[in-house]
């Protein structure tokens, strides 16, 4: 579930909820939506929710269609072996930079993290959720908002797939490899980082090859 804070603009709200009721798969792929049933779901008037739609059409979870409505976007392979080849480069970019510029604060977090993602076991949700937080982590210790903004879709997308393909995952093995790559930021280890990165970009090309629908 996400927490929001009471800060937060209505349409910022309304962008976690729904992307997280995208990434979690309650929006199914390829299902048509209408703007009200997004409105309903988040709990948001319509221009809030609207500039919400807008955001999540620019990274590629939701599709307008002229005169249908809404798609949620379907996951594709050929999207995705995509998305990983650009993923690869720029992430591995993110964990040596964080690496280096990684505040004292930011590497105990780091390190706290590590543990608690080791010690996920076999739940899945914890697990998730552990990995959003990795993921903001890392995005806050590179020290570079282009970088950012460049892979928070992509990462959408791939949360994406994890939960479709949540029963072919080892999560014991998985837990590990971010749990080392979180260690590795956390030491400023940038090869260490790269090479758990490496076998976690690995680990999603093969569930993008087990994928049952193609295109």
């Amino acid at each position: 579930m996400v927490k929001l804070k009471a800060d937060i603009s209505l349409a910022e709200q309304a962008h976690r909820l729904l992307e997280e009721k995208l990434v979690t798969l309650k929006l199914i792929p390829g299902e048509l939506v209408a703007e009200k049933n997004l409105m309903d779901q988040a709990g948001i008037g319509r221009t809030p929710v609207r500039e919400a739609i807008q955001r999540l059409s620019a990274e590629g979870l939701l599709q307008v269609l002229p005169r249908k409505g809404l798609m949620v976007t379907p996951l594709r392979r050929s999207d995705l072996t995509k998305i990983l080849e650009a993923r690869r480069v720029l992430e591995r970019l993110m964990v040596v930079k964080s690496s280096e510029r990684a505040t004292p604060g930011q590497r105990q977090a780091l390190c706290l993290l590590a543990s608690h993602i080791e010690e996920a076991g076999n739940d899945l949700e914890v697990f998730f959720r552990l990995n959003k937080r990795l993921d903001e982590l890392l995005e806050a210790a590179c020290h570079n908002r282009f970088l950012v903004n460049a892979l928070s879709a992509m990462r959408s997308q791939c949360r994406r797939l994890w939960y479709l393909q949540r029963r072919s995952v080892n999560l014991q093995r998985l837990a590990q490899l971010h749990g080392g790559l979180a260690r590795a930021v956390a030491d400023g280890d940038g090869a260490g980082a790269i090479r758990a990165l490496d076998e976690i970009i690995v680990t999603l090309e093969i569930l993008v090859n087990g994928l049952d629908v193609l295109s």
